[in-house]
């Protein structure tokens, strides 16, 4: 019950029309069932080399080290819709979905980390005051859910609908490394890499 209101309410969030009958078959069902997961959302603040400030949410997602020899993991998304909260007690609304990198090391270890910057910039202060996160793939052009965690995701959408949260007007854009074994057999963090939002 719990999957099927997330996938409800990040349907509304990102005006998506409900896929028609769009299901795994068997076997990757299966497959995703077994080893993939959210692992853990968290956020914290950050600064950049210049000083300047950024709120952070951090999703970990566990899957199976296979997957990059069995999928295109391109066809994988990350979606966040996360609420930020000014010190005027005005919410605002950071909406973003990205695709995963086409290649990984032989060695993936099925550990990866999307970071979610949110900047300052002319706020005085601001803070994560909810979230919904949804990881996937696309088959052809219909989403499938395969893991969700949220936090007031329900509350979120209730102040979208009543006009009292708006588009977060600032700067925002998503980091995304995973990790895998180098040649001494120790667990390695790959390079980061900005990931473009891509349109619904």
């Amino acid at each position: 019950m719990k999957n099927i209101k997330m996938y409800l309410l990040l349907t509304v969030f990102f005006a998506f029309c409900l896929p028609a009958l769009a299901e795994l078959n068997k076997d990757d069902a299966k497959h995703f069932d077994k080893y993939l997961k959210i692992y853990k959302v968290k956020d914290f603040n950050w600064r950049n080399d210049n000083r300047d400030k950024f709120e952070v949410v951090q999703v970990s997602t566990l899957q199976s080290p296979e997957d990059p020899k069995l999928y295109d993991m391109s066809r994988f998304r990350m979606r966040l819709v996360v609420e930020v909260t000014d010190d005027q007690k005005k919410t605002y609304l950071v909406k973003y979905t990205a695709k995963a990198r086409d290649n990984y090391e032989s060695q993936y270890t099925g550990e990866d980390y999307w970071e979610l910057y949110i900047a300052y910039g002319d706020f005085n202060r601001i803070k994560i005051s909810g979230y919904s996160v949804e990881y996937g793939i696309m088959d052809g052009d219909t989403f499938i859910p395969l893991a969700q965690e949220e936090d007031d995701a329900e509350e979120i959408l209730a102040r979208e609908e009543s006009g009292d949260s708006e588009a977060f007007p600032g700067e925002v854009f998503l980091s995304h490394y995973y990790t895998y074994e180098d040649s001494y057999d120790q667990k390695t963090e790959s390079l980061r890499v900005k990931l473009k939002s891509v349109k619904e």
